[in-house]
């Protein structure tokens, strides 16, 4: 395994090929010894690539970035997941504490970062003894305006702990009003794992209503795209794919801004960085509300969600003015939606796996059909993309090759010009039995250095999880009434074409 000062010499030499590649040096000599350091450094760069295992075979890149944040992120970056789950009858804090037992299972849960210069970006996971108890809380809140001040509070100021104090805790906000909800909130640090990853964690503490354990799907990610046509048109779409990802990763860094100015005012600031001005917003509805519009339109969920968010945001920049309608042909409005990789199951071990697509919101479009098409368009190319195998050879490269520093700052570029971060995650279709009590709903947020929406599906109900930036989105309740005016306006539409079929 290289040393990390002989990664950092044998990442120097990258640019070499591309030396080679266009003819720069035309004498003999040069030219014999510039392919003598090429053939080093290509045949480096493969082993180092091929070789089965980091410094740390429990360290991942992500992991790692995420725990030197005061070097690798943007300044003020909060990097802790808030989990919430509701409750009609408030579960006992003693019943939390004995069915999150299995937490202690898991190294990361029972672990703390640690410095390693031998371990990629110099971090290694450290096992410690750990105060179980101390990690847990709870607090009486009375209705549900004082539960969401609180909720915000846990989710949207970073966590502190104690030295060797494993990065996670558990808080139990016990309403006192008759008739409002409870909730029990989980807090821990994105280094310990991605929501793939945390799945098969959270349903060691849930059971089904008839008592039986709660058990993840298996991820599958779906890679290809929809393929109706003959094989010299689908390697056409293939190539054209490709060269789209290729130009999409190549300028993603250096390329122009989003300018929808009451959305995202990025361009505008030098620098990019967690500003603390947040708000956690949400909104429920029916997943019947989606499959309505699917069934009348043939459209995915995904292609819905994504049609029905960029109408909302349309609708929110023409209530405020947003001077970027005047030429909608221009429009750019970007997000970042996390690919989570599949990964072995290893007991005991929870992985941060993923890389960040980048995908443009159909804002342009002034009818829900023509976003539908376009946000079609673009997953379904998404679905051929090989945006993630590039991404995936540069990170597990550059991080091998000791190159930390440099794609910290092209990453922060990338998001710099991005104005949310948005998932769709669909979660178990029936009730659920969680901490002993039956689960209402389930919501995840995160406070991060973009917008971040997050539409999760429990047991046929769907939430819009927001937390927004306020120096940007200046009004975000009316964002939200914006989302609920474009639902009804899309349902509506549905039950039009479903009854003239």
């Amino acid at each position: 395994m290289l040393t990390s000062m002989g990664r950092r010499v044998f990442g120097s030499f990258l640019l070499l090929p591309v030396l080679w590649y266009i003819g720069y040096f035309d004498w003999w000599f040069l030219a014999r010894l510039q392919q003598l350091f090429v053939t080093i450094t290509c045949l480096v760069s493969l082993a180092v690539y091929l070789s089965p295992n980091w410094p740390d075979p429990d360290m991942d890149p992500v992991s790692a970035i995420i725990i030197n944040k005061k070097h690798l992120l943007p300044p003020g970056a909060v990097t802790h997941l808030t989990l919430v789950f509701y409750f009609e009858d408030c579960p006992d804090l003693d019943k939390v504490k004995q069915d999150a037992k299995p937490l202690l299972e898991y190294k990361r849960f029972c672990s703390v970062p640690v410095p390693n210069p031998d371990a990629i970006f110099e971090s290694a996971w450290k096992r410690v003894e750990v105060n179980y108890d101390k990690h847990f809380a709870e607090k009486k809140v009375d209705g549900d305006v004082d539960l969401k001040q609180q909720l915000s509070k846990l989710a949207l100021k970073p966590m502190s702990n104690e030295e060797d104090f494993p990065l996670w805790r558990i808080d139990l906000l016990r309403n006192t009003k008759q008739g409002c909800r409870s909730a029990v909130v989980w807090r821990l640090d994105h280094s310990i794992g991605d929501g793939i990853g945390l799945l098969p964690v959270g349903y060691k503490f849930s059971r089904t209503i008839d008592g039986k354990p709660g058990e993840p799907k298996q991820f599958l990610p779906k890679r290809r795209g929809s393929s109706s046509k003959g094989g010299a048109s689908n390697l056409t779409r293939l190539i054209n794919s490709a060269l789209k990802d290729l130009n999409t990763v190549a300028t993603l860094a250096n390329g122009p801004f989003d300018n929808c100015d009451t959305i995202n005012i990025n361009r505008t600031r030098k620098t990019l960085a967690h500003n603390g001005k947040r708000i956690i917003l949400d909104f429920d509805f029916k997943l019947d509300d989606i499959q309505s519009i699917r069934k009348a339109t043939g459209y995915t969920i995904n292609d819905i969600v994504v049609a029905l968010f960029a109408g909302a945001v349309r609708r929110y920049m023409e209530k405020m003015g947003d001077r970027a309608l005047d030429n909608p042909e221009k429009i750019k409005m970007t997000g970042l939606a996390p690919f989570a990789q599949p990964r072995g199951t290893r007991p005991g071990q929870v992985q941060n796996k993923m890389v960040f697509i980048h995908f443009s919101f159909p804002v342009g479009p002034s009818t829900m059909k023509e976003r539908l098409e376009k946000a079609h368009q673009e997953f379904d190319h998404l679905k051929r993309s090989i945006q993630v195998p590039l991404l995936n050879f540069i990170t597990d490269v550059g991080t091998k090759l000791g190159l930390e520093n440099a794609l910290a700052q092209e990453n922060t570029k990338i998001w710099h010009r991005s104005s949310w971060v948005f998932s769709n995650v669909p979660g178990p279709r029936e009730r659920m039995i969680v901490f002993g009590k039956e689960m209402t709903s389930f919501k995840p947020f995160y406070n991060n250095v973009l917008h971040q929406a997050i539409f999760f599906s429990y047991a046929g109900e769907m939430s819009l999880g927001l937390v927004l930036d306020t120096e940007s989105i200046k009004k975000p309740e009316l964002l939200v009434r914006c989302f609920e005016e474009e639902l009804r306006v899309a349902k509506e539409a549905a039950s039009g074409e479903k009854k003239q079929n």
